[in-house]
């Protein structure tokens, strides 16, 4: 039966840690474990669970900065914000039921070690955009700090953007600083309908490159007995909305088009935040794919899934297919696998050569015995 460690201070993070390289035995590094069957399963002597470390450590909601622990669950998180009106503004996806857990399980340890990020991606950044400063113990068993409380701290390496989305195999980090922002005032969503992949492309690219700022570009193709339609999400305040409702309706006739707005519209972007609601079948891998949007619609042409769909404005493609998507650029992860083929389709696309001694030497200088989550990224 595997160890499991349950520490509930950094420097019982450190102890285990430094147990486990004397005794040369590896880790499987998680938090509240909802993500786990993102990548390749590892096989590891012992196991620590980050869980326990759940404080909010320190809130200035006037500095819109919050210091916290991994285990502090997402939802738990997204409420307190909600008091004062302010949010992630990276807009980070919950995959629990994607993943076959429950929903709202999910923790920011999981979020920013996977570095995932929500429709806002592609006018608002990823999660390591917005990670102040961490603090972990690495793969020497030692305490480090990185980055700190406010935006302009970084000298030499941007420790904390690097080890962000590095999937616990270089540190277990026990505390993050994240930056705020405001939450919007409302939102509008506007549904254009019967346009093929192209011309939705085209139209999502025409409009993300307008100064009428936009929150929200994907495209669902025709499904079943679905329309096929594109979202256009507005964010902010009132007035503001009309105004830049009204240009890019103009943009947009003379499709057919429908407002929606508010709670409605809050329903569509959690489901293409979370995917799972968007019904991609369990019997088909499920692939999210990084690439110009060109690219990306010649590989849904050349799969003829019977699920795909494009978000951040093009540049992302989920697709349901056990091919091995074939990238001339970009790249792609493997979100879930049926059982039958879980170990035979790779969790990311090789680098090349160049990169992957770059990542080699970088995971040599954080973790020399490969002690922590081995294999994690599936090299």
């Amino acid at each position: 039966m595997t160890k499991i460690h349950s520490p509930t201070s950094l420097d019982q993070v450190r102890q285990a840690i430094s147990d486990h390289i004397v005794m040369g035995q590896t880790l499987d590094i998680r938090t509240n474990g909802s993500l786990i069957g993102l990548g390749p399963k590892m096989v590891t002597d012992a196991q620590l669970t980050l869980k326990k470390l759940n404080k909010i450590v320190e809130y200035e909601p006037e500095e819109l900065v919050i210091t916290l622990q991994p285990g502090v669950k997402l939802c738990d998180l997204k409420n307190l914000l909600s008091t004062k009106k302010q949010q992630l503004k990276f807009e980070p996806p919950d995959y629990g039921p994607l993943l076959g857990g429950d929903k709202d399980c999910g923790s920011i340890g999981g979020v920013i070690g996977a570095n995932l990020s929500g429709p806002r991606r592609f006018m608002a950044g990823a999660a390591r955009d917005y990670v102040l400063g961490i603090e972990g113990v690495n793969g020497f068993g030692q305490v480090f700090k990185a980055g700190g409380r406010v935006v302009k701290n970084v000298t030499g390496y941007d420790v904390s953007k690097l080890v962000t989305g590095s999937m616990g195999t270089l540190a277990a980090l026990s505390e993050f600083t994240l930056k705020l922002s405001p939450s919007a005032e409302t939102e509008i969503t506007i549904a254009v309908y019967d346009l093929h992949d192209q011309n939705a492309i085209l139209l999502m690219s025409q409009i993300a490159g307008c100064p009428y700022e936009v929150s929200g570009l994907a495209h669902i193709p025709q499904m079943a007995n679905a329309k096929a339609t594109t979202y256009i999400r507005i964010e902010g305040v009132k007035s503001s909305i009309n105004e830049r409702k009204d240009a890019i309706l103009k943009i947009i006739k003379p499709h057919p088009y429908l407002i929606i707005n508010d709670q409605e519209s809050q329903q569509i972007w959690q489901n293409i935040r979370d995917v799972e609601p968007l019904g991609p079948p369990r019997d088909k891998a499920l692939w999210r794919i990084s690439a110009p949007a060109t690219n990306l619609m010649q590989i849904a042409a050349e799969h003829k899934a019977q699920f795909y769909y494009y978000d951040w404005a093009g540049g992302m493609l989920w697709l349901s297919s056990d091919q091995i998507p074939t990238l001339k650029k970009g790249a792609f992860w493997l979100i879930r696998a049926p059982s039958d083929k879980a170990h035979t389709l790779p969790f990311i696309n090789q680098p090349d050569l160049v990169n992957l001694a770059l990542m080699n030497r970088v995971k040599k200088a954080f973790d020399p015995k490969s002690i922590l989550n081995p294999m994690r990224m599936g090299f």
